[in-house]
């Protein structure tokens, strides 16, 4: 049984695409957690990392990483870039040459159709298989975010298949976003949190699999942005696939897993506290390591959390200055959707 994997992120485009300075920094995430010995296991031969590829050499690499595999082989495909559409609908992953016609429309030759991928997962002989696309379908600019382009595309249509696992940052109708001032996109920031610290692991058998890690990161994706939905499409087959395993006998990973699940808006709960304190001592920390452990996870969530209070200050005085008065139910609605 072998592991390969194909990581590839797009940061740099032609004008007229916005640039992702997070993606490229998306695949070298995933890279670490995957050769991390006691997580993902695989080897640094096993795993092919591309990093603004042209498009020829993108898709290449695509069919390399499905040809020539066993029925019980893990393969998996992460992409972090521009999820782009045609004017009829087919989706397309955009790479560094990608470009648009002077009305705005996709030059298909440059760029890889997602059918590109179908064909190639469909033509092995490997039952697990796992994609995960960190880019949106559908284009907007918000405060403090930048868009991964437009479209409206039917993922289960096109990249649907038995013994395959298929994860995107939001539904085909949605927004998929970097975060400004962090180094990783949102989705992927939230996958690896769920792997490295072991609290996507919920049913804690040690190992995450790929429906706990949709549902710890779509979980965490929506508390910060409440309107994008993760979406996980897959076969019987592929909704248990082993992905990662969670390091045994390592206190501090396991002090992890505990803070990330008593982090509420960056602070520790009550009852956290106590939990906390508690496990320290028994897992031999001393008060330092775990103090380091607490600022390095909950310092992210602070910033996140005080964001959203700007954006809903901003948003709500903005609403209350209209020269039309709002009515009750107007302001009420205003307060709860942006709360």
């Amino acid at each position: 049984m072998a592991k390969v994997a194909l990581l590839i992120g797009v940061s740099e485009y032609e004008p007229g695409l916005n640039p992702l300075p997070g993606a490229v920094k998306d695949v070298e995430a995933m890279q670490q957690v995957l050769l991390h010995a006691e997580m993902g296991g695989f080897t640094e031969t096993d795993i092919m990392v591309l990093k603004n590829p042209q498009r020829q050499d993108m898709e290449e690499a695509i069919e390399n990483l499905f040809a020539h595999r066993q029925k019980d082989d893990l393969l998996v495909l992460f992409f972090s870039g521009h999820g782009i559409k045609d004017d009829t609908g087919r989706l397309f992953l955009a790479t560094r040459t990608t470009h648009k016609t002077p009305r705005g429309d996709l030059i298909r030759s440059s760029a890889v159709a997602a059918s590109v991928i179908h064909e190639s997962m469909s033509r092995s002989r490997s039952k697990r298989q796992v994609i995960i696309l960190d880019s949106c379908f559908s284009g907007a600019f918000a405060e403090g975010l930048s868009a991964k382009d437009d479209g409206t595309v039917d993922i289960r249509e096109q990249l649907g298949g038995e013994g395959r696992a298929v994860l995107t940052s939001s539904s085909s109708t949605q927004y998929s976003f970097e975060q400004q001032g962090s180094d990783l996109s949102i989705y992927t920031r939230y996958l690896i949190e769920g792997i490295t610290t072991g609290a996507a692991d919920l049913d804690e058998d040690g190992v995450v699999s790929i429906d706990e890690l949709h549902e710890y990161a779509s979980l965490k994706v929506r508390e910060i942005q409440p309107t994008i939905k993760p979406e996980i499409y897959t076969s019987r087959e592929g909704f248990k696939i082993r992905l990662t395993k969670v390091p045994q006998g390592d206190p501090k990973q396991k002090y992890r897993k505990e803070v990330a699940r008593y982090n509420n808006r960056g602070e520790v709960t009550f009852v956290g506290r106590k939990i906390l304190d508690a496990l320290r001592s028994h897992l031999g920390l001393s008060e330092v390591e775990a103090t380091a452990i607490e600022d390095e996870m909950l310092a992210t969530s602070r910033l996140e959390f005080r964001e959203k209070l700007q954006r809903y200050e901003r948003d709500f005085t903005e609403a209350l200055q209209q020269t039309v008065a709002l009515s009750a139910d107007e302001v009420n609605s205003l307060r709860q959707n942006l709360q």
